[in-house]
């Protein structure tokens, strides 16, 4: 992941290079709309890197789903014992990480 400071220095010398663009073109309409943009850098930057949390608490829940759907399978086709006790605990080990995740994302949509 790229660094916050990296990343928001990225979005404004990309803002930047439209704005100069917009004033090449002379277009002034478009120049304000960029200027406005620019000045709620923070809220945009903001904004973004929820999103990012967002997408990536998701990204882990649905990769731990996938493994636990997994896990059942092999359940579902062994007959060792040995097996079978250790596939269940991997699998409340996963349902404990689930729980966890959901509750970074519950905090995460509501801050």
């Amino acid at each position: 992941m790229l660094k916050t400071v990296t990343l928001e220095q990225r979005w404004k010398d990309d803002y930047l290079d439209l704005l100069n663009y917009a004033k090449q073109i002379g277009d002034v309409q478009w120049q304000n709309e960029i200027i406005q943009t620019l000045s709620k850098s923070a809220l945009y930057m903001q904004q973004t890197t929820l999103e990012y949390q967002i997408s990536q608490l998701w990204h882990q829940f649905d990769a731990v789903n996938k493994k636990m759907l997994e896990l059942y399978r092999q359940l579902r086709e062994t007959d060792n014992v040995y097996v079978s006790s250790r596939l269940i605990e991997e699998v409340w080990g996963l349902k404990l990480q689930r729980v966890e995740i959901g509750k970074q994302l519950n905090a995460t949509y509501h801050s």
